[in-house]
């Protein structure tokens, strides 16, 4: 799409959150006419309607295609559900990334040929920048950071954009961009699931594992929202993957774009790897059979063995743009561990009597939870975990908590399948209340254990969101240091 082809289309938006708001004033911006539906009501959404209705005068294109009032309105709108009228008149429909494919009125667009696409595919198709699209089951977050520090430090780009599930919706940015820019867009399988002909200069496929199943449904289904990343992909793009992941590694088969890899699993033995690896103690880059030291482990910013995996995928995107061994080992050095998106992923609250108590209230799945406890490598560790069940299967998890995991506290409404899972493997402790918990896991903890938040599930059944949950955790901790223990 351009911004010609955008100029009276007809338009309904599904959602009022973050990302539908921005598509909704960019298709605005672009002459289109918008309907606006959300399950909420407009009472509930009435700083939303308020920030949509300050936009600017209609175009003559606007102006000429309303047809819903004598009074020029920016927005037609409805709320407290999606209904059939949302539809009429329509063009085409933008699902926010929350909103689910399968409820009735999507079917029934479906069912009438409507084209339902993804905010991410809307603002792509006018961003004017290349982008660095980075998905995977976990890491995104930390990986953007990396890659956006990573190419800022390199200076060949006037303006290095941070967007997508990261907290800013690409569609916020694309007119503040310019072709001489790029944008590194975290993609999570909501945002990709709905696009047609996004196109990256460069894809980065992390780790891929069980997720998001409530919604997905079966892994086939994950894995195919996760594969949109680079199906448009040509051979003058790159596609970045996890050598040490056979089911990420099987993207190379599917895709048009020259294939980079990484592995934290030592020196890779055929010299026609291309790509960066951790050896021993220290990260390199090869390329055409030439090894390069890029820095030590020392360097790395970020708590946890699990990051040197992040850490090789923003190099291998570096390298990629000419970032050289020098600028990325600086910007690795400089690298803000401050950014929003970093709280609650392994975030040391503090230490007491020892004991550390670590937030990572954003391992929603098995697969972070695996990683952060690898992190571990000489603590017993006292576990929080439970929450908002996605289809997990902990049987991943058996071993290392039966090495490593000290007691396990149960906390949440969906923890039945927890402890059947590790029923054998560790003591199960439960708790009503987040402070009920920390307690329950210090009581038990001795000097030198870890306190861990990692509840391997989403939140919804107790908090909004991960940062309420990983909030209450630190206020939970500080509670236990104003009562005098230090």
């Amino acid at each position: 799409m351009t911004m010609m082809q955008l100029q009276g289309k007809r338009v309904t938006v599904f959602g009022l959150n973050r990302s539908g708001i921005a598509v909704a004033k960019l298709l605005y911006s672009y002459g289109a006419v918008v309907t606006l539906t959300d399950t909420r009501s407009r009472e509930a959404l009435s700083a939303e309607i308020a920030t949509l209705n300050a936009s600017s005068e209609p175009s003559k294109a606007q102006t000429a295609n309303n047809k819903f009032s004598d009074t020029y309105n920016p927005y037609r709108t409805y709320f407290s559900g999606h209904p059939l009228e949302c539809l009429t008149d329509t063009d085409f429909i933008v699902v926010s990334p929350g909103v689910p494919l399968d409820i009735p009125i999507l079917c029934e667009a479906r069912s009438s040929n409507l084209p339902i696409l993804a905010e991410l595919e809307v603002a792509a198709s006018v961003c004017p920048a290349p982008i660095v699209a980075i998905t995977g089951t976990k890491g995104k977050s930390t990986t953007t950071l990396l890659t956006a520090a990573i190419l800022k430090a390199g200076g060949r780009f006037p303006n290095v954009r941070v967007a997508g599930n990261i907290g800013v919706p690409l569609a916020a940015e694309v007119q503040n961009l310019t072709s001489r820019d790029i944008v590194v867009v975290e993609a999570s399988s909501f945002q990709l699931e709905s696009t047609v002909t996004f196109h990256p200069k460069v894809s980065v496929v992390l780790n891929l594992s069980r997720d998001h199943l409530d919604r997905h449904k079966t892994m086939s289904a994950y894995r195919e929202a996760k594969q949109k990343i680079s199906d448009n992909q040509t051979t003058a793009d790159w596609i970045v993957l996890n050598d040490s992941d056979a089911s990420v590694k099987d993207f190379a088969a599917s895709t048009s774009a020259e294939a980079i890899y990484f592995t934290d699993k030592g020196a890779p033995e055929n010299l026609s790897f291309s790509g960066t690896f951790k050896d021993g103690s220290g990260l390199f880059v090869q390329q055409h059979g030439t090894r390069e030291k890029i820095c030590d482990i020392v360097d790395i910013p970020l708590p946890g063995s699990h990051n040197v995996q992040n850490v090789l995928a923003a190099i291998a995107v570096g390298r990629i743009f000419g970032v050289t061994e020098t600028e990325i080992r600086e910007a690795l050095q400089r690298f803000d561990q401050s950014h929003p998106a970093l709280s609650h992923a392994f975030e040391l609250v503090r230490t007491l009597e020892g004991v550390r108590f670590i937030n990572d209230s954003k391992a929603t799945n098995v697969a972070a939870v695996k990683a952060a406890l690898e992190s571990l490598v000489d603590s017993q560790v006292l576990l929080i975990m439970g929450g908002y069940d996605k289809g997990n299967d902990y049987t991943p998890l058996r071993e290392i908590v039966q090495t490593k995991v000290k007691s396990a506290v149960m906390l949440g409404e969906y923890t039945e399948q927890i402890e059947k899972t590790l029923a054998d493997t560790t003591k199960i402790m439960k708790a009503e209340t987040m402070a009920a918990a920390v307690q329950m896991a210090h009581k038990h903890a001795a000097s030198g254990d870890v306190v861990l938040l990692s509840p391997a599930n989403a939140s919804f059944d107790m908090y909004p969101d991960y940062k309420a949950r990983g909030t209450d955790f630190k206020e939970a901790v500080d509670a236990l240091h104003r009562k005098g223990i230090s």
